[in-house]
């Protein structure tokens, strides 16, 4: 073993090698499966544990970052990195089990620690759960029993809101029992199927800040008024909404009146154009993504979550779907796209086209488009509602998707194509990936669009855009799909469509909506 007690365990932390991730992360785990196996003193053992807790942290971020902005699935490479960082938390949470086990069965010097235990085996419960999250999987419901059986060891030790000291779970470095349990729970109901990375380490850093706020009842009553969120303690299941619920011996609920308190003053200041940074939130977050994110959670922690709207399923099956705009521009225009205003250097066969026939023929313009990479994918069709479709991702299939990704969809063989946006992911325990698609409103025109600033950007060549025109009966304004960064409010954007001999120039207004690929501004 490569250490045997806690003074050794610091000097083997110092040689590992924090610029190789991966590599760190495996000796890591091959130092806790030994320790696991090793006959160590319990205040030893928890004493390594803790020391290798905050290296365990970075490099557990580290790895986090390398997979932000990645489409699901992962590479073969990239999965293998994060099944490393899973079973690393994974064997933590072992590790803690261990010590508390042993501090159970009577070792000297360990009752003072029950408390620090349970809290951490709860965070590392918690971590896998946000680990499978990440990737957007289902994790397995065990975890919920094993998170629960930790509260009844708290609370019949009474150990419930004893304070211990956590440099990782919190930002002021104190946290406890309750409040560790808390933020496991509230996580989960923040749907992280919904959010992408940077969004989960937002609800996440939200939690290590204000989960403390909330506290857990046996007696609803204790409780603000309805909706109840409830937790089964003999369960495997989070925290279920309930309009009423009746006390019972097993079943707790959490009181999140000081919670909602702060979130809605926080929101009111952002309104207010407050700075995020100032009101203990993310500095590095704007103020309209900052609001919308912490208007999210407060539907779904304190106003009883958002509804699913009712789908049925429709009488086609498959569904043609495109990615990325470059590629869904074709898809739409049918055409390739050429730089507007440029004559193109027409080949051998379109010069004798047109010698012959006084045009480019249709024959030889598919050729040119058969040239052309880009291509489409038939996914299934689960089911569709007001607005959204959800789809099935083939087995087969060479695409990856993110939450935020732009995709072009035309539903069976003869359908209209309409432009639409990811907004949910969920793969499954076997391996399934299902995918819920929210129709941009209009129909899109396949347009031309580049800074309008040349004295900034000289050169800028036009690049692939849309246009949606404004939809009365939803009340929604006409909108432009521009590549993310393009362009900013109060900013220009040069404008070329088909059938208009030259380009003009727009302002941008707001944006509506910022995605993984694109932005849809108002003009």
């Amino acid at each position: 073993m490569v250490f045997s007690d806690g003074r050794t365990c610091r000097e083997w932390l110092k040689t590992i090698p924090l610029t190789n991730v991966s590599q760190a992360q495996q000796e890591m785990l091959d130092a806790l499966r030994e320790m696991s196996r090793a006959e160590l003193a319990a205040i030893e053992r928890l004493t390594c544990l803790e020391l290798m807790r905050d290296k365990v942290a970075f490099l557990q971020a580290e790895q986090r970052a390398r997979h932000t902005g990645k489409t699901i699935p992962l590479s073969h490479g990239d999965m293998k990195s994060w099944e490393i960082s899973r079973v690393l938390v994974e064997e933590m949470e072992a590790g803690y089990r261990k010590c508390f086990a042993e501090a159970t069965s009577g070792e000297p010097g360990m009752e003072p620690h029950f408390a620090l235990i349970i809290q951490r085996i709860m965070r590392y419960i918690g971590l896998q759960m946000l680990f499978a999250g990440l990737l957007y999987r289902r994790f397995d419901p065990a975890l919920w029993a094993r998170l629960h059986q930790q509260w009844i060891e708290a609370e019949g030790r009474r150990l419930v809101h004893a304070k211990v000291k956590d440099s990782v779970g919190s930002v002021d470095g104190i946290s406890s029992v309750c409040a560790a349990y808390v933020a496991v729970l509230l996580a989960q109901m923040a749907n992280t199927h919904e959010l992408t990375t940077r969004q989960i380490d937002f609800v996440d850093t939200i939690l290590k800040r204000f989960a403390a706020k909330v506290t857990v009842e046996a007696d609803p009553a204790l409780c603000a008024a309805a909706p109840l969120l409830v937790v089964d303690l003999f369960g495997t299941e989070g925290v279920r909404v309930l309009p009423h619920e009746e006390a019972a011996e097993h079943l707790r609920f959490l009181n999140i009146d000081g919670l909602s308190k702060s979130l809605r003053g926080r929101i009111l200041k952002l309104r207010e154009g407050e700075a995020p940074g100032n009101l203990n939130l993310p500095a590095d977050w704007s103020i309209p993504d900052c609001l919308a994110q912490l208007s999210r959670l407060l539907k779904f922690w304190c106003e009883g979550g958002a509804l699913r709207p009712p789908s049925v399923v429709p009488d086609e099956t498959q569904a043609t779907l495109s990615f990325g705009i470059a590629e869904i521009h074709y898809f739409v225009s049918g055409d390739v796209f050429d730089q507007p205003g440029k004559k193109r250097e027409l080949s051998r066969q379109e010069l004798n086209d047109i010698a012959m026939f006084g045009k480019i023929s249709e024959a030889t313009k598919k050729a040119r488009q058969a040239d052309v990479v880009f291509s489409t994918e038939n996914w299934g069709v689960v089911d569709e509602g007001k607005g959204f479709v959800r789809l099935l991702r083939p087995s087969q299939s060479a695409r990856g998707v993110a939450i935020g990704r732009l995709v072009g969809v035309r539903m069976g063989a003869r359908g209209a194509k309409f432009l639409a946006v990811v907004r949910e992911i969920v793969q499954e325990l076997e391996g399934s990936i299902f995918v819920v698609v929210v129709r941009l409103p209009g129909e899109p025109e396949a347009i031309a669009v580049r800074p309008a600033d040349m004295r900034n950007r000289p050169g800028s060549q036009f690049v692939q855009g849309f246009r949606l025109p404004a939809v009365p009966d939803l009340k929604e304004p006409e909108t432009l799909i521009i590549p993310a960064g393009l362009a900013q409010p109060g900013r220009g954007v040069d404008v070329f469509a088909q059938g208009q001999g030259e380009s003009r120039e727009v302002t941008v207004r707001e944006s509506v909506e910022r995605g993984s690929d694109f932005e849809r501004v108002t003009f």
